[in-house]
């Protein structure tokens, strides 16, 4: 247990090393990916991207069963069950990858069908090479996906979040040789496949040495199929729609002449924004996940799972009220310094899909519940309800507002969605105290929102485009939120957690 808790502490203050770095890696590199590859190149890249994800979706949601399955039979103390699992899965997804490769080779051919209008054909010619290197790339990544998960299950964080580091750091740094070198997007997709082959190599090497665990392919746990498929058929609903609400947007612009490359450009700069502050939650997230599933296996009352998740949500919405309220209050400055002159609309898409996202986002050990006790058929069914609603509002609102009307489109599903419905659920089935929840994570976006109100009435006599105002008035802003927070909002264990680390590092001072 006490190793679990190293694993747990070790693995949160990594994952939060990799989202710094994740976050401030692309302020330097974007700039120059963005000078070096060019507006319409990159947006060529991000709509290959999109299309190619669509192929995920072969996976059926299989991916989310692994790690419960795997964790099943490490409560019950079963190596060898585990192991034949283990080798269950990693023939389903061998299967999933051979099926992904050749629907992607189908895919790559038949690209012209809905891109010949909006693309040149010099254009139409370089996606086709990049869907097929992105193909293979998925296809590698399906084939050896139940590795990552066993290292998941096993809560063997400390090494799962250095490679993520890795592969944060390796990724920018082989686009931005292949960029150099002239490879352009390409390049980007070849560096790509790289790094993931070199990464799903040190998962194969780490659990055959380390771990000591083998797939074994005799005496297969077959009865378990019908289960599995099952349990992860809601899960592939919930794909779907993720895929409805994020990749299609970037789809049906790249497929309107006056938009294609350009708006996806754009587009995928706000999408990029939001995606980074997404990853400050969603990794912390991912690492609690087992300790969530291990709660529900071993019997823990709605009471106790309530105040794991408001104590886990209270910390989550810190950090995500700090980065939305702060991106709205300096975003604007910050996309000229980031991306450029004529990315200047990413600014709404961003705050349109981040907004949304303040309610679900601190809610995810709710999400994590539902899954371990095998309960969110209903969520899967409301997101794609959702999401069909938001394909058909993103098409007709694109052709009156643009990217910006897709954007929007989308925020409003992600709140009805995510926001309104989950929580009623939340409540009404599965049990939750949800106004309880609201009421002590909720009072945590006053400060900010007020904060922010005030900086954008600042900047209406302040020139934050200037890079030295700029930085300082982020650094007040942080510094005048933590003081403000320390004193007013938070309480003795949230204070404990950032005492905690630094107490640490000032005794390993004193002894030095």
């Amino acid at each position: 247990m006490e190793n679990q808790q190293s694993q747990l502490k070790a693995g949160v203050i990594l994952n939060y090393v990799n989202m710094i770095l994740g976050n401030l890696i692309p302020i330097f590199y974007t700039p120059i990916m963005l000078e070096l590859l060019g507006q319409s190149e990159y947006g060529l890249y991000k709509l290959s991207s999109s299309v190619t994800s669509y192929l995920s979706l072969i996976s059926l949601g299989i991916g989310s069963a692994v790690t419960r399955y795997l964790i099943k039979y490490r409560v019950a103390n079963d190596k060898e069950g585990e192991e034949r699992v283990l080798g269950l899965f990693m023939v389903i997804f061998q299967v999933i990858a051979v099926v992904s490769f050749l629907i992607g080779i189908a895919l790559t051919m038949s690209l012209h069908l809905w891109y010949s209008k909006s693309l040149t054909p010099d254009q139409l010619e370089r996606m086709r090479i990049l869907v097929f290197l992105m193909v293979c790339n998925m296809a590698i990544s399906f084939s050896v996906s139940p590795y990552v998960s066993v290292v998941n299950a096993h809560e063997k964080f400390i090494f799962l979040q250095c490679m993520n580091i890795v592969t944060t750091c390796i990724g920018p740094l082989m686009n931005l040789v292949m960029l150099w070198l002239g490879f352009a997007s390409i390049g980007m997709a070849a560096a790509s496949l790289g790094v993931n082959v070199f990464a799903q190599l040190c998962y194969l090497i780490y659990i055959r040495r380390s771990l000591k665990i083998r797939a074994r392919y005799k005496n297969l746990p077959v009865h378990l199929i019908k289960e599995i498929f099952c349990f992860s058929f809601w899960v592939f609903v919930a794909t779907l729609v993720n895929l409805l609400s994020g990749a299609t947007d970037t789809v049906m612009i790249g497929a309107v002449p006056a938009l294609a490359t350009t708006g996806t450009a754009i587009y995928s700069v706000g999408q990029t924004l939001n995606g980074m502050v997404l990853s400050v939650t969603t990794g912390v997230s991912n690492i609690l996940s087992p300790k969530t599933n291990r709660m529900v296996f071993s019997g823990a009352s709605q009471q106790e799972l309530l105040d794991f998740a408001i104590r886990i949500g209270r910390v989550q919405a810190y950090i995500f009220a700090l980065l939305v309220t702060g991106f709205i209050a300096f975003g604007r400055p910050f996309i000229r310094f980031y991306a450029g002159y004529g990315y200047e609309e990413a600014y709404w898409v961003a705050i349109l899909l981040m907004v949304p996202n303040m309610i679900p986002l601190v809610q995810s050990i709710f999400l994590s519940i539902i899954m371990a006790e095998n309960r969110h058929r209903f969520r899967s069914l409301v997101y794609f309800g959702i999401a069909i609603m938001n394909v058909i509002g993103t098409w007709f609102l694109m052709q009156v507002m643009g990217i910006v009307g897709a954007a929007l489109m989308t925020g409003i599903a992600l709140f009805l969605g995510q926001g309104l419905v989950m929580n009623w659920y939340y409540w009404k089935r599965i049990g939750m105290d949800i106004p309880q929840f609201w009421k002590q994570v909720g009072k945590i976006y006053i400060i900010p929102a007020i904060m922010c109100v005030i900086t954008l009435l600042l900047a209406q006599i302040i020139d934050f485009y200037d890079p030295i105002i700029w930085c300082i008035g982020v650094f007040l802003y942080v510094l005048i939120y933590c003081a403000l927070n320390w004193r007013f909002k938070m309480n003795d264990y949230e204070k404990r957690l950032v005492l905690g680390p630094l107490n640490m590092i000032k005794n390993k001072l004193r002894k030095k």
